[in-house]
């Protein structure tokens, strides 16, 4: 018998019964960092957004879009216990669509820094802008202890091509003339490598810059390190800090069947440089400024939550289901997850490049540094093939012990006292693939099948054409259709997208369907 043929079972036995003793794991208690996503829904709607940020229809139930008001007293509750040092509020979709929590975070989070993440589209109308200002200001002068806010306007010609410069620069006129002696509320401004918006902002009001400096940090206490970083003075003294950031380009449908090799190279140098510098080689955690680490969270805007680049769909966190207790828990005591934080994200790349270098190609090259965790551990032979390894690399270490894995079954324990070598025959030999994991889905949807199909024509995964075969007959037999090849189904719209958003973000089962029921009964009443 071969275990990849079934890998699911004894991923699930690996992540439920394998734990390195208290004694010899290590723990990250510095302050934390965290990123949240508030809303997906956005008016911008830039095209290149990985996002694809819309205001369109949405499934119920809504949570699986945006913040519902228990999912944001969760959040702050889960904030208020992380030991926090830098809370940044992002643009997944305009986190101003949720100003009330965004004024709400600033009165009640526990945390050092808070940086609010925004396109300026509100800033249009002036009394507006500067009565919105005033509001979040308002709000940090109610706090019961002392954090500093930073407003972070994105400025990029997507931007600037849909909301224009006049709401930028009266966002900076209500800071310029009525906050620029605020030493805890701050403005800065953020670009793109290549792009000149900046320029239109120094025509404006006349301002020198200075040179700058590469791979710093925009605070002295927790290290968020960005590309570039220089400071712009206007005439009257007033001082804004401007950032610079790597373009991604993201793309879920990369062609890695016929995609430039030169682009593809530089694709990836661009991801592994931002690893190395801007992540310390481990986006899972941040530097504190007295050298000691502490854990770094994605909350994405459906309550999943993970440390950046360690989502596992098939073991997922969600601030509906789970307590800040068992996140923590989970995090430190899923052997996968805690291989990231220990030894970074190279190890891991390094591993499943011994079988799946695909996965690894893939994972850079749809340059989605968010959900790369997602991407590299989709397949579930992959994963368990991670896992063997892991612990067999831990066994070695003496972090772990065999007396410790006595309750594996027989045949995993066989696989993991094996050699690599016939380890790596064993997953090769495997008749398993992402078709035969699709088949074993409960359920089949239609769509699912089709947005896969587009996946392995642009070669994301790897498979014989005799399981392209297999998969096509099982697809023609639950959708009732009579496909002959990949291409009958190739797509490029609009909701294919999406679907291929959700493939790598869907929310936690258990917590969707508690946020189901939960309006079920409100229906109800």
């Amino acid at each position: 018998m071969n275990i990849f043929d079934n890998p699911n079972k004894y991923v699930q036995e690996i992540v439920s019964k394998v734990r390195i003793g208290e004694d010899k794991l290590k723990r990250f208690n510095g302050k934390t960092m965290a990123f949240v996503f508030f809303t997906k829904f956005c008016d911008v709607q830039c095209s290149h957004c990985f996002f694809r940020s819309d205001n369109e229809g949405f499934d119920l139930p809504r949570e699986q879009y945006e913040f519902s008001r228990e999912g944001f007293e969760n959040f702050i509750e889960f904030i208020n216990h992380s030991n926090n040092g830098y809370l940044s509020i992002l643009g997944g979709g305009e986190p101003f669509k949720k100003f009330e929590y965004i004024k709400e975070t600033i009165r009640r989070a526990k945390t050092d820094r808070i940086v609010i993440v925004t396109s300026g589209m509100w800033g249009a109308d002036d009394k507006i802008c500067k009565n919105m200002i005033g509001e979040m200001y308002e709000a940090l002068c109610q706090r019961k202890t002392p954090t500093k806010v930073v407003l972070r306007i994105s400025m990029d010609k997507w931007h600037i091509a849909k909301i224009g410069m006049n709401c930028i620069f009266n966002i900076i006129d209500v800071f310029k003339n009525f906050f620029a002696d605020k030493e805890n509320f701050e403005l800065q401004l953020h670009t793109l490598t290549g792009d000149n918006s900046i320029e239109k902002v120094i025509e404006h009001y006349h301002c020198t810059k200075t040179d700058g400096k590469k791979y710093v940090s925009d605070n002295e206490e927790i290290f968020k390190i960005g590309l570039y970083r220089y400071e712009l003075y206007f005439p009257d003294g007033y001082k804004i800090s401007v950032g610079i950031a790597q373009i991604f380009h993201s793309n879920l449908k990369v062609n890695l069947r016929n995609q430039n090799a030169n682009q593809l190279k530089q694709l990836m140098t661009l991801f592994d440089n931002d690893m190395k510098y801007n992540s310390y080689s481990n986006p899972s955690l941040v530097k504190n400024k007295n050298e000691e680490w502490g854990l770094d969270f994605l909350i994405s805007y459906n309550g999943n939550i993970a440390t950046w680049g360690n989502e596992q769909l098939y073991s997922l966190n969600n601030l509906y289901t789970d307590s800040y207790k068992d996140i923590i828990f989970n995090i430190y005591h899923n052997i996968i997850s805690y291989s990231l934080l220990d030894k970074g994200y190279f190890y891991r790349t390094k591993i499943i490049s011994e079988v799946n270098p695909l996965a690894v190609l893939r994972s850079k090259a749809i340059h989605i540094r968010d959900y790369a965790g997602a991407s590299i551990l989709e397949e579930n032979h992959t994963v368990l093939y991670y896992a063997i390894r892991v612990i067999q690399d831990y066994l070695k270490e003496n972090i772990l012990t065999l007396e410790e894995l006595t309750g594996l079954s027989k045949e995993l324990l066989n696989v993991i006292n094996a050699k690599k070598l016939i380890l790596k025959e064993l997953y090769k030999n495997s008749v398993y693939s992402i078709i035969k994991q699709y088949m074993e889905k409960p359920n089949f949807d239609e769509n699912e099948w089709r947005d896969l199909f587009n996946l392995i024509y642009f070669g994301h995964y790897t498979v014989s054409k005799e399981q392209i075969q297999e998969g096509i007959q099982y697809y023609n037999t639950y959708a009732k259709k009579r496909i002959n090849k990949l291409e009958d189904v190739l797509e490029n719209s609009k909701e294919h997208y999406q679907r291929l958003i959700e493939r790598l973000t869907f929310m936690k089962p258990e917590a969707k369907r508690l946020c189901m029921e939960n309006y079920e009964k409100l229906e109800a009443i």
